[in-house]
């Protein structure tokens, strides 16, 4: 690693086009008294993304590294971050944000290396975002549990049982990622934090620094209710057989969230019925396992 490089910035980008350009000049902006990278994966998108990061990396050769695919990855099963951005990281820290969110503050880096550096046992660290809507309107997505607090702390039990990071505000270490650790989840970035609160304790600052941009086209924004409740199951039904021990805290997550379903479709709302209808096989697996 580059003693001088502290942080790579991983972005992976498909068809982001309307999106890249305010999500480049985030990265750019950061004032640090140390180097970064922008690490960037485009996953073969169609529109002008590629065109536009282009523009970027020849201003900023030196510290925009793109991989331009020519087939598309994650449709093959493949993430981009873990496959890819990840295992060419040279920074200390690895700072994650997609091409369709945005960093808002200019000291966002500098805030969360500064408090990883004083606080070694801290292996992720958050903050709070804010979302922008399919109607443009921005919205806060705070913790209401901070009561006055300036930081709040969360260990893998606690994110077993609930994932708290946004994943556009996220800066972890950079430890070694057993690539087919997550090949076969979809929450790809839920498995990051558990595997990596295995080594130390996570934190969530009470600073806004980023948007997640929610336009509807993204991969979990995009999401139905059936398909998100069956892409759920199935993730921690794999996540069980891997990790028995955490059998009976990982279940009772599972169990809440189709008890969420079941008073959604209580209230005959059409959509949730359906998603507990089609998934009802899984939801029997899922029960009985």
């Amino acid at each position: 690693m580059n003693d001088k490089l502290l942080v790579s910035i991983c972005c992976i980008t498909y068809n982001h086009e309307k999106f890249i350009k305010q999500c480049l000049d985030g990265f750019l902006m950061q004032q640090t008294n140390f180097e970064f990278e922008i690490l960037i994966h485009d996953d073969a998108s169609t529109d002008g993304t590629v065109a536009i990061i282009s523009e970027y990396e020849n201003k900023y050769p030196n510290i925009i590294k793109p991989i331009y695919q020519k087939e598309n990855q994650f449709s093959q099963g493949i993430n981009p971050d873990f496959t890819y951005n990840y295992p060419r990281a040279k920074g200390k820290y690895i700072a994650i944000c997609e091409g369709d969110d945005y960093w808002t503050d200019p000291l966002k880096l500098q805030k969360q290396v500064d408090f990883l550096e004083a606080n070694t046992s801290v292996v992720i660290c958050g903050t709070q975002v804010k979302k922008l809507t399919k109607d443009k309107v921005l919205k806060n997505k705070s913790y209401k549990n901070f009561k006055g607090k300036n930081k709040l702390f969360f260990s893998r039990k606690d994110v077993l049982k609930h994932n708290p990071f946004d994943t556009c505000s996220v800066v972890f270490k950079n430890i070694k990622i057993p690539k087919n650790l997550f090949k076969n989840y979809n929450a790809s970035d839920w498995v990051l934090y558990l595997f990596l609160l295995k080594k130390g304790k996570g934190c969530i600052l009470n600073i806004c620094t980023a948007v997640y941009n929610y336009h509807g086209n993204g991969i979990a924004s995009s999401l139905t209710h059936t398909t998100y409740l069956q892409k759920r199951l199935k993730d921690i039904l794999i996540f069980v057989t891997d990790n028995k021990k955490d059998k009976k805290i990982i279940k009772k997550t599972g169990l809440f969230i189709i008890w969420n379903y079941v008073k959604q479709a209580i209230r005959f709302k059409k959509e949730f019925i359906m998603a507990l209808h089609y998934n009802r096989k899984l939801i029997i697996e899922f029960v009985l396992n």
